[in-house]
């Protein structure tokens, strides 16, 4: 896995948890926590993208800040693609936060295919695209900023808009991609 980073998007506020995401508490840690474990495991240069300073305890980890005058989680992959493009990375994984189940193939997985494509490859599971998981061709940069400056901040658009392959988990209970997004997330997905 020469010359690819990963990028971990903790910039969002989290307000349907009431703010605090990264930091909130599930199964006894952080739910960053198994992220950054991930990232560690694979031993490739790693960041945690935040919306401002403090945001995140980086615990070792270089914290990079969302694009300015952007709003949504395509602030963070600006941000990733400048931090990707200044370390002469080839690729960059994207992971959001707040996704304590990913499976730990994630990264050669679609490493995978976005090398045999020369494309973005994005993670599907349980018939859902998952537009924060994502292993993004540095070069694919011209065609995520030309997409910013419609205006537009989807994620999902700007996958279609780079012609995206989609890499397919196979079903489980919980999905391994699943978000903690509110309190009764932290709570069902706590056994």
């Amino acid at each position: 896995m020469d010359n690819v980073g990963v990028v971990i998007l903790a910039g969002g506020l989290g307000t349907r948890l009431g703010g605090g995401k990264p930091e909130r508490l599930f199964r006894g840690r952080r739910l960053i926590d198994p992220v950054l474990d991930l990232a560690n495991a694979w031993r490739q240069p790693a960041v945690i993208c935040v919306r401002e300073q403090g945001q995140v305890r980086g615990d070792g980890f270089e914290q990079i800040f969302d694009r300015q005058g952007i709003e949504g989680p395509l602030a963070g992959l600006l941000a990733a693609f400048d931090w990707g493009r200044s370390k002469g990375l080839d690729r960059f994984l994207t992971l959001p936060c707040d996704t304590p189940f990913l499976p730990d193939d994630v990264l050669p997985k679609l490493l995978c295919a976005s090398m045999d494509s020369n494309r973005p490859a994005v993670a599907t599971s349980n018939g859902r695209r998952h537009p924060t998981c994502v292993v993004w061709p540095t070069e694919a940069f011209v065609c995520v900023e030309s997409y910013a400056e419609t205006g537009r901040r989807s994620l999902t658009a700007a996958l279609d808009a780079c012609h995206a392959v989609d890499v397919t988990w196979a079903e489980s209970a919980p999905d391994p991609f699943v978000n903690i997004n509110t309190h009764e997330d932290l709570i069902s997905f706590q056994s």
